[in-house]
């Protein structure tokens, strides 16, 4: 059985059953209808590796597993890292959307949810470019030539 290209699947993680509930509901009304919800980190990742989603979205403070532990468990993982991913939260720190960021955050959306940016968000980061793995080792090797004088520090 092939899936749709409009209708790609959804992974929704959030610890809060109600709320998970109600973005699974949201993202059906807006035309996604192949959504599954799970309500831990633990949950997401076995998920993740039974079934390729087009996008996960995961709420930022949960436990065990918080959203930002799941974010780098994915990112880490050469079968998952492209999966889209998008963080939310009922307010976020800067230091949060920092470390997200830098974790490899697709997107954020502040609950509750406005349906409007839920969608631009949606379209925006399901249509994103694949990432490329970076080669660490060969880029510092690259700069020490180009700047010799950063092997000085």
């Amino acid at each position: 059985m092939s899936e749709a290209p409009d209708h790609p699947p959804i992974l929704v993680v959030d610890d809060q059953e109600k709320l998970l509930r109600l973005v699974v509901m949201l993202l059906s009304r807006i035309g996604f209808p192949d959504v599954d919800g799970v309500t831990s980190g633990t949950e997401a990742m076995e998920k993740l590796r039974q079934r390729r989603y087009a996008l996960v979205i995961s709420d930022l403070d949960m436990e065990p597993m918080d959203g930002l532990t799941l974010l780098r468990e994915i990112r880490g993982d050469d079968t998952l890292m492209n999966t889209p991913f998008i963080l939310t939260e009922a307010s976020f720190e800067f230091e949060d959307i920092n470390l997200a960021h830098q974790a490899g955050a697709d997107a954020f959306i502040l609950k509750p949810f406005d349906i409007a940016v839920l969608k631009t968000k949606l379209k925006n980061v399901i249509n994103r470019k694949p990432r490329k793995r970076e080669a660490p080792i060969a880029a510092q090797s690259t700069l020490s030539q180009d700047f010799p004088m950063l092997g000085k520090y």
